[in-house]
């Protein structure tokens, strides 16, 4: 299991991978109150006008009102085309009366967590 941890003054974030036979099921939450936002599953497939550069398709399920569904997308398509398995992503994160700049940090800090998620996959 892959488990990062980045911790800015304002929240925590936290990724975790789990490797399910050669499947990944990931999961990112942090904030004043982790949950689940959103959901996302993307299915790796050669690409439709390159087949020989991976490709995926992605299914989301969003909770009314939340806004992680991008965040959870940007992460399952990410590892399904680098790792070539199914990956489901979930995200849940919350910061209580975020100012668009940390949101931005928020996006920025969580890139910077799938960046090092895909060094430790190799």
């Amino acid at each position: 299991m892959i488990h990062i941890e980045k911790t800015t003054p304002r929240f925590t974030l936290i990724l975790t991978i789990q490797r399910m036979g050669k499947d990944l099921n990931v999961c990112l939450y942090g904030g004043d109150s982790p949950h689940i936002g959103a959901v996302a599953l993307a299915v790796p497939h050669a690409g439709l006008r390159d087949p020989e550069k991976a490709d995926a398709s992605v299914s989301l399920l969003t909770v009314t009102g939340h806004k992680e569904d991008e965040l959870a997308r940007k992460i399952s398509y990410t590892l399904a085309t680098a790792s070539n398995c199914t990956v489901s992503a979930v995200c849940g994160i919350h910061l209580e009366n975020a100012e668009k700049q940390e949101i931005a940090e928020v996006l920025a800090v969580a890139d910077q967590m799938l960046e090092q998620a895909l060094q430790e996959l190799g």
